[in-house]
Order: C-alpha cells, then structure tokens, then sequence
C-alpha cells in the first residue's frame, strides 16, 4: 500500500512510452497507416484484457469482507431478478464516499465501495448506488467505452501519419481537429452512460429520491475528505499524513471511474450535505448556460442535472420528490453568446498572432494569404479586445449583500459579475489546511462562499498564502469584490479587511497595463503613432 500511488503512475507511463515508442517506430518505419490502425487496436485491447487486474492490483480492493446484510441481500435479489451473475463485491478502506465497477462482460464483473460511503449513506441509499453500479454491468458499459476509446486514438493516428504526406495535408489537419472534437464526445458518451445506470437505479429499486439524496451526500463527502486531506498535510505527524496521502491517492483513482467526481458536485461543500440547502446553491447549474460549458470538460453530469433528471423519474412514478429543486427557465442564452466571444475572442486572437509568426504555414493549408502588417493588426486586435474583456469582467460600484442572497444570484458568470461588500468572518482556507493557499472561506449569517485572491505578478498568490491568508482567519472582515460562478460560487477579491489592516489586488490594472503596452506597440508596427 505504501508504493501504490507511485506504482500507478509507473504502469500510466509504461503505457505511453510503448505507445509513444510504437508510434515513433512505425512513423520512422514508413509504415502504412493501416498498421498504424492495427496497433492502436492491439494496444487497446491488451489494456481491456488486463485492466481489472490491473485496478485490484493498484487499489488493493479486499473481496473478503462482506457488505452489510441488508445491501448483500438487496443486490443478490436484483441479479436473481434481471437474470444476472452476483458480481463479486469488494471494499476499499477509505474515508472518501464512492463507488465504482468494472470488469470485462457481465458475467466477470465486479462492484466496490468504500467504507466512507457505508458510513455516510443510509442502507436505502447504499442500495441505490449499487443498483446504479449494476445498472453499468448490465448495459455491457465496459466493452462500450472502451470501443468508443478508440476513436480518438485513430484519429490521432491519421493525423500523425498524413501529415507530412503534401496530397493529404488537408485529411491530416481534418483528423487532428476532429481528434478534439471526440475528446469531448468521448466525455459526453460517458456523461449519457451515467445518466442512463442513474434511471436504471430508479426503475429497479422504485425509490430515485434515494439516489438524489445519496448523489448529493458523496458529493459533499468527497469535497470534505479533501479538506481533511489539506489540513493533515499540515497538522498531523509523519503516520498520519501517510494514511491521509493514501486517502488522497484512491480518491483521484476512483474520480473517473466512480458514481461522482470532486468536480460535478463541488459548490455543495456550502451545503453541508443538507438537500434543502443544496437546492438553492444548485439552481444556478439549472437554468446557467455557463454550467453546460464547464460541464463539457467533465465525465460526469454536473450532480444538480442528474438530481432533476431523478426527479422526473419520481414524477413518474407518482412518488415524492425527496431533493426538490427550484424551477426555473433556461435564460440568457444571447447573452451566453456574448459573454464567450468576449471570453475567447483575445486568446484566439493572440493564438492567430503567434501562428503568423512561427507557423506560418497554417494559413497555407485553408489558403489564407496574409498581408504585410497582419501580425501587426492582431497584436492591435488582442490588445482592444483584452482592454474590453477586462471592463466588462470588473465593471460595477461595489453594494453591500448578503452570501444567502448571492448563492441564489442565477444570472452571474464568470464573465458577468456583480460588485459586493460582503461583512462576515474568515472561518478558514479555500485549500483547508495549505498553508500556501491564500483563498478563504467566509462566512455571514446566511451561508459560506470562497474568496478567491487572485495577482498577475509572479508568486504573489503564493507570497499572500504563506505570510498574510493566515492572519485573517477568525476575524470579522469587510470583503469587496465581485462575485462569479464557475463550478462553485466565489467571490474575487479587490480588497480584505480586517483587524490585521486592508489588503488589495491589482490583477486587472496589471492586465490594463500589459494590454495598453500591446495597443502601442501596434500602433507604433503601423505608423499610427
């Protein structure tokens, strides 16, 4: 146990160095890209044979122990029922709630869950999770995601073998975009298949408000057990932060393939697991068209999506809603658009300015001829555009709120902001126990939200957490600064002040600067000035 963090990292490197040496051989090779193909194929297929031993290995998952009575005998009578093998049931020791499956067809297959989530979740609500977890067995969601794995490997492939062949440039650049784009779709399928053992959870034990309610407990559990993480590695002595850095490592091994990750569920570490409480946090991730953006990078569905789609099974069912949900339209989606061309426009920009001047043959393969002074005008371009992307994220006269209210704001974003002064108390670090981090938690008499410290001068976050963050803890402050949402709700600092005396940022003066200096070097490029 002690080396298995390490050892799964030297098996995940093995894997991409015979890969990449493999690559590297064939492309030297010459060979055709159908053998390219074949090997893509034979690697994946070695992995799919030896995957679940591979898991037992690195996880130490023990089959020995048995679950609880009321949960083995809930999960023998549904495979009797389906028409099931029983999967092997195995426990992993750790705080972190979670559960996971795997294994090669249904018949070999196997089901885990940590003790975290056997002490957080009723023996409903277990029975739930595992009916979710047999809900992937059943749907053969082993053998379908690692065939959709392939596709992006075999677009990679095309890529690398036709670029450097003339007639086939545009097939090459086609592959390699298309490569990103099922990246994404490869995260989408996963987010659909989670989706799908969630409704088969429902159908199968008759009670989907159990899994809502068990969703919205792991996901406040995992974020909790990270805290506890943080606050070892600075707390406690060498045993202890050996068993915590343990924890650690089988969290992030069982974010991808576990019923939640740290992610989908992150803004309800503010609720204390408390479903009523969850509800007003979550109605942002509803009706928010930022929240389908942020989720695109995510396996699995943001937790306030997979509680509504439970909630409509329960409607269905004719049954009580346990986790209800604020209603609510969709709203501000020509805003939405605004707000992401605004967001990208400066970097996209910046990224046609680097292409023009050290790969100028980009613009070659879609024809694109430029003119003598086009660097020139990008540099102008992401310079203006930066200046007005830096306006409208910081724009506002800072008004004095309350968290409560803030927490029910739906129409922010990361783009969109509103400026507040918000009175409350410093109860801790945005990273528990880093004495590095320097976000806080502050807390009014309605709720909590993050502070996060943000600088553009090198190591000035660092420099903050070390020596500042710290005093501010326990104290009653005045926070000024402009509330977002990303996956949690936050608010960016513009100024903290305490008993310890005031502290500001100057990241966006910083960012005006570096844009101007950008404005009049073009304009100098063009002769204008």
């Amino acid at each position: 146990m002690k080396f298995l963090g390490r050892s799964l990292l030297i098996v995940l490197a093995l894997y991409a160095l015979v890969f990449a040496i493999g690559d590297l051989y064939l492309a030297h090779a010459q060979a055709p890209l159908w053998s390219a193909i074949v090997f893509v194929v034979v690697v994946i297929g070695i992995q799919y044979l030896i995957a679940p031993w591979l898991i037992q290995l690195v996880l130490a998952i023990d089959f020995t122990e048995e679950l609880p009575a009321r949960n083995r005998e809930f999960v023998e009578h549904l495979c009797a029922e389906r028409g099931l093998k029983v999967p092997r049931i195995g426990i992993i020791r750790s705080g972190t709630p979670n559960a996971f499956s795997f294994g090669h067809v249904p018949g070999n297959s196997r089901v885990v869950v940590t003790t975290g989530l056997l002490e957080v979740l009723s023996p409903e609500e277990t029975n739930a999770v595992l009916a979710h977890e047999i809900g992937h067995i059943e749907h053969w969601d082993f053998v379908v995601m690692t065939i959709a794995a392939l596709a992006p490997l075999l677009l990679y492939q095309i890529y690398v073998f036709t670029q450097n062949v003339n007639k086939l440039r545009a097939v090459a650049y086609t592959a390699y975009l298309s490569y990103w784009v099922s990246q994404f779709t490869l995260l989408l399928l996963n987010r659909t298949r989670e989706y799908f053992a969630d409704h088969y959870a429902a159908e199968v034990t008759r009670a989907p408000g159990a899994l809502s309610t068990a969703l919205i407990k792991i996901a406040y559990g995992m974020i909790r057990a990270d805290g506890e993480y943080q606050k070892a590695m600075q707390r406690d002595s060498g045993a202890d932060k050996q068993h915590y850095r343990r924890e650690r490592r089988l969290a992030g091994g069982l974010a991808v393939m576990g019923i939640s990750n740290l992610r989908s569920g992150s803004s309800l570490v503010l609720t204390g697991a408390n479903p009523a409480e969850a509800a007003a946090v979550m109605r942002w991730d509803l009706i928010n068209p930022w929240a389908r953006l942020y989720e695109l990078s995510s396996t699995h569905p943001l937790t306030a999506l997979r509680v509504r789609a439970l909630n409509q099974d329960a409607m269905t069912m004719h049954q009580a809603i346990q986790c209800p949900l604020p209603a609510g339209r969709r709203h501000g989606w020509s805003t939405f658009v605004f707000e992401v061309l605004l967001w990208a426009v400066p970097w996209l920009a910046a990224a046609a300015l680097a292409a023009s001047r050290w790969i100028p043959d980009l613009y070659g393969f879609p024809h694109i001829h430029l003119a003598d002074r086009a660097a020139a005008v990008l540099l102008l371009f992401t310079g203006l555009s930066w200046m007005l992307r830096i306006w409208y994220r910081y724009h506002g006269t800072f008004e004095h709120a309350n968290i409560g209210t803030l927490l029910e704001d739906v129409e922010v974003s990361q783009m969109r902001p509103r400026a507040v002064r918000i009175k409350g108390w410093v109860v801790g670090r945005g990273m528990p126990g880093a004495f590095w981090s320097p976000d806080l938690v502050v807390r009014d008499a309605t709720g909590m939200i993050f502070m996060l410290y943000r600088q553009s001068i090198p190591l000035a976050r660092m420099l903050f957490g070390a020596t500042e963050a710290e005093e501010y803890i326990g104290q009653e402050v005045v926070l000024e600064g402009w509330f977002r949402r990303g996956l949690a709700p936050y608010v960016e600092m513009n100024k903290l002040t305490g008993k310890s005396g005031a502290h500001r940022t100057y990241s966006r003066w910083i960012q005006y600067a570096l844009a101007s200096i950008a404005v009049s070097v073009a304009c100098r490029w063009l002769g204008v000035l």
